[in-house]
């Protein structure tokens, strides 16, 4: 089993994949291209297809919507999680929502974690020994968390 997790943004995408063996497959940043709005997400979701071609992920793992205090800011992410979706179901890939809170809970015991920690952790479970951004941290553990919780059986 592959899963990938997905950290969406507009200016930056993470995406992180990691087998049942919590060996990590593939990492990195989606960038869009274009000035326009529509110009950016179809280039996420041209790029974000070609990752789904490349790894062909069994499940995947998007952040949930968080409350933003800038309306602009919420919407603008809320179009991005919708091609994001809509590529994972044109494919058909099961996937899961989760909050940053609970994949900070369940990776450092700490809901309210610092990035750095949650990136400290990401590292140290999967042995990783390169720089990775927080966005493909942020990936790789949605990641782990579904791994993390298949193990325990609450994904049947």
């Amino acid at each position: 089993m592959l899963v990938l997790g997905i950290d969406p943004g507009l200016r930056f995408t993470g995406f992180g994949l990691i087998d049942e063996k919590f060996k990590v497959a593939g990492h990195g940043i989606i960038k869009p291209r274009g000035e326009s709005l529509a110009e950016k997400l179809h280039s996420i979701y041209q790029q974000f297809n070609d990752i789904i071609q490349e790894y062909s992920p069994d499940v995947a793992v998007i952040e949930s919507t968080i409350y933003y205090r800038n309306v602009k800011t919420a919407l603008t992410l809320g179009a991005v999680r919708g091609i994001l979706l809509l590529g994972l179901q044109e494919n058909g890939i099961r996937f899961f929502e989760v909050s940053p809170t609970k994949i900070k809970l369940s990776l450092t015991g700490v809901g309210r974690a610092k990035k750095e920690q949650l990136e400290y952790m990401v590292k140290k479970i999967l042995s990783l020994k390169e720089d990775i951004s927080s966005h493909e941290s942020d990936a790789l553990a949605l990641s782990l968390w579904f791994l993390k919780r298949k193990k325990h059986a609450v994904f049947s």
